[in-house]
């Protein structure tokens, strides 16, 4: 990720592993580790909130991450529109249809390609063709767990944006990855030599540490930096009509629109289950 040094960034989806260099943490299950690897984490400012309705103001950030989100969304064209409303640059992250077909995760809405610098979505009609055999190999084999590691590229989707984010959403059921094309192959080969060569090494070490002392490292880290530049109270506006809010000792007010929302455990909570004005503590 081309993060720069200055750069305020949030981060959506950050769930139970956000990145180091992320100065908001914003996530739609707080409370609901169902389609996450652990517990979340919030060791710095953080709110709870849909991306499809982001409660950040106009051009807030200056660079967003979205990794692992994407797929799971209702309406993937409105959460693209809201990553380019709230930042000029950002990274999003999705499983492969590589990923998706071999894996398989029912939760998915979505199947994404990266197909010639464009995303390419098509609705996930739910195939799971290997069942759970690839997720029991990935957790007991060293041996395909090493080729997930060293091939991931093959699994993941990695698109980093500037401007623009160059999407289409597909109605056609038919792939627009021909695996049957030698040059389609060949690509896809080359990218996972290249990335064996300038981070192989790296990712192999990496998924030899504890997730808990990765994540307890990342958290120190995080914390380390301290070059905070705005607070919550300077970015965040109401998620659905964008207008400002007044902050109360339990509950952000907007001041058009006036939606309640909730501040529970010292996080605002915007996520679309709460817009029914409860009340926390």
């Amino acid at each position: 990720m081309n993060i720069r040094p200055n750069d305020f960034v949030l981060e959506i989806g950050s769930g139970h592993n956000p990145n180091v260099r992320s100065d908001v943490l914003c996530d739609k299950f707080i409370d609901d580790d169902e389609q996450r690897g652990g517990v979340i984490v919030a060791d710095r400012p953080m709110v709870e909130a849909d991306g499809q309705f982001l409660p950040f103001a106009d051009k807030a950030f200056d660079y967003v991450i979205c990794a692992h989100v994407l797929e799971h969304v209702e309406d993937p064209g409105l959460l693209i529109s809201e990553l380019m409303r709230v930042a000029p640059r950002g990274y999003i992250e999705t499983p492969s249809e590589i990923g998706e077909r071999i894996y398989g995760w029912h939760y998915h809405n979505w199947v994404v390609n990266l197909i010639d610098g464009r995303l390419v979505l098509q609705k996930n009609d739910g195939r799971s063709e290997f069942g759970q055999l690839f997720h029991t190999l990935a957790a007991k084999d060293k041996s395909w767990g090493k080729f997930h590691i060293t091939h991931h590229n093959l699994f993941l989707v990695q698109y980093e944006w500037e401007g623009k984010i160059d999407y289409e959403i597909l109605d056609e059921k038919e792939s627009p990855l021909d695996l049957q094309s030698p040059q389609t192959i060949e690509k896809l080969l080359t990218s996972t030599f290249s990335n064996q060569t300038h981070n192989g090494f790296w990712l192999m070490f990496k998924s030899a540490v504890p997730r808990s002392l990765v994540s307890r490292a990342k958290s120190l880290l995080a914390k380390s930096r301290s070059r905070q530049t705005k607070t919550l109270r300077d970015i965040l506006v109401c998620p659905q009509c964008k207008g400002e809010i007044r902050w109360e000792e339990r509950s952000l007010d907007c001041n058009i629109c006036d939606r309640s929302y909730p501040i529970i455990d010292g996080i605002p909570r915007f996520s679309l289950t709460q817009l029914n004005g409860q009340n926390g503590n």
